[in-house]
């Protein structure tokens, strides 16, 4: 769900949740923090995890234990990371890369919604 904080006919102000479900249900805004939902998975993060390779998009959608749940909440703390400019992504990027599951869980659980602006489309 995105929320509206401000309007004008210029921009506006989006609140970024830091759940997988506020990305996976807003694919749109992926773009506003750079990053395209169909580049590969295991480029993204530079491990060879998924034979045949999926999307980030994919990855965002999985359910489950295990690398389901490596590739969805890393997907999510990397988008995360790449909103917040406190969050050094590369950090995110080397966890996924180790499987580091808790601190991206870690991370995650302490993640604080994120107010960007962008321009207004009509």
């Amino acid at each position: 769900m995105v929320f509206f904080v401000s309007f004008s006919t210029e921009t506006k102000t989006v609140v970024l949740e830091c759940s997988p479900e506020f990305w996976e249900n807003n694919l749109e805004l992926w773009s506003v923090v750079g990053l395209d939902y169909n580049n590969d998975f295991d480029k993204t993060f530079g491990k060879d995890y998924f034979e045949p390779n999926i999307t980030l998009e994919q990855a965002i959608k999985r359910q489950g234990v295990g690398m389901d749940h490596l590739a969805r909440s890393g997907t999510t703390a990397y988008l995360n990371a790449l909103a917040d400019p406190e969050i050094d992504e590369e950090n995110i990027r080397s966890a996924v890369n180790f499987g580091y599951i808790h601190q991206i869980d870690n991370y995650l659980a302490n993640c604080n919604e994120v107010k960007i602006e962008i321009p207004f489309f009509d």
